[in-house]
């Protein structure tokens, strides 16, 4: 099936003023958030800008360390998509301005976005979804026991500032926790400034409490709102969606779905699917039930005695975790000893369940190490029996 590189060959000779913005078109501008354009595409002031063209030719290390990250094959993938939008009629001139990227630990805090401008008068706001930094993991954790996060609070800001510079109308969007961000910016903008959205897309990025969908703000902007979420989604199931989300079809399996280029593409939409796999509701039961079972004061302490155990291992990178997986899995799991038989239950069956996803595309070595882990610490526990990862769910 076809991709967004083959769009880019099919629509790629078109412009924006010949054919408006789509949804395949939002996931390119939100999956080139994740570029580090530090010392490229500065914040201020408000008119400098540098074209995709003109950032495709630049030759620093900050594009070329992508392809370096064979760990990840959706991050390797983003300096050929630079390059390939680079070279059509329809993104080589469009301008990037007012990036800006936070990391600060102290804070829990991952943040960033950059401005793409198709023309004076209509722009895109594209939020970076999750990086490779636990910063950015634990923050994503945060969202289930916080009513605003550290990046929900400077993507508001970040909307008004930029709305306050530029001319025109927005559309907002984000991969991942970036999705996320999108529909909070908008939905916590004020009155005014939310005639100017046009819509905003969560390209498989985390829901929201409850609190925040029944908001005056959410409720009035609920038909300029779009989730897209693959079948086999994780990521993008956490917490709650008000309305219809649109399920995509991938041509991978399990949690390997989350990466945006696997989704598949016919003309100018996502190829549809009926509904969600069963392993994908089953897993966002599960992972409900565990949350439930806490109050927002446990939920904060697992979060903080997690990141706290895999920080003491010297590791602030995921890609650290993959040095010594074994030993970082023994220092999440201390983490959580202390909470309840029932809550630990359904926490063990939430990773149980996830790392089912994950051996379909990934093969068995996380599996093993789980299993011996958690057949060592009933072995501690109890003479009960050995935990066993299923084969279905």
């Amino acid at each position: 099936m076809q991709n967004i590189f083959d769009y880019l060959e099919w629509r790629g000779d078109l412009s924006f003023a010949q054919d408006g913005l789509n949804e395949i078109d939002n996931l390119i501008f939100s999956i080139l958030a994740y570029l580090e354009l530090d010392n490229i595409v500065p914040y201020e002031p408000c008119n400098k800008s540098i074209t995709i063209k003109k950032l495709s030719s630049r030759n620093c290390e900050q594009l070329s360390k992508f392809s370096e990250i064979d760990y990840n094959p959706f991050l390797r993938q983003i300096p050929v998509l630079l390059h390939k939008t680079a070279q059509t009629a329809r993104f080589g001139g469009i301008k990037l301005s007012r990036y800006v990227n936070v990391i600060d630990e102290a804070c829990a805090e991952q943040f960033s976005a950059v401005v793409f401008s198709i023309n004076p008068e209509l722009h895109f706001i594209a939020f970076r979804g999750t990086d490779d930094t636990l910063v950015g993991w634990k923050e994503n954790f945060r969202m289930s026991f916080l009513d605003e996060i550290p990046a929900q609070k400077h993507a508001v800001g970040y909307m008004i500032n930029a709305s306050a510079c530029l001319r025109g109308n927005f559309y907002l969007g984000g991969h991942s926790k970036g999705g996320n961000l999108a529909v909070y910016a908008a939905t916590h903008a004020g009155n005014n400034l939310r005639q100017r959205i046009i819509a905003a897309y969560n390209n498989d990025g985390p829901g929201f409490q409850s609190k925040v969908l029944n908001s005056d703000g959410y409720q009035s902007m609920f038909g300029k709102l779009h989730t897209l979420i693959p079948k086999s989604s994780v990521v993008g199931m956490l917490l709650e969606h008000a309305g219809d989300y649109k399920v995509i079809s991938s041509n991978e399996i399990g949690i390997m779905q989350h990466n945006a280029f696997s989704w598949e593409v016919h003309g100018a939409n996502f190829v549809r699917e009926q509904g969600l796999t069963r392993s994908s509701l089953t897993l966002n039961h599960t992972v409900r039930l565990w949350l439930d079972q806490m109050t927002i004061e446990e939920r904060s302490e697992f979060v903080d005695s997690l990141f706290d155990g895999i920080q003491a291992t010297g590791a602030r990178t995921v890609s650290d975790l993959t040095h010594d997986k074994l030993a970082i899995a023994f220092s999440m799991f201390k983490t959580y000893t202390h909470l309840d038989k029932q809550t630990r239950t359904h926490l063990r069956k939430a990773v149980e369940l996830l790392f089912h996803e994950s051996r379909k595309s990934l093969g068995t070595t996380l599996r093993n190490d789980w299993s011996n882990l958690f057949s060592r610490r009933k072995k501690q526990d109890s003479p009960a029996k050995p935990l066993e990862l299923k084969e279905g769910v």
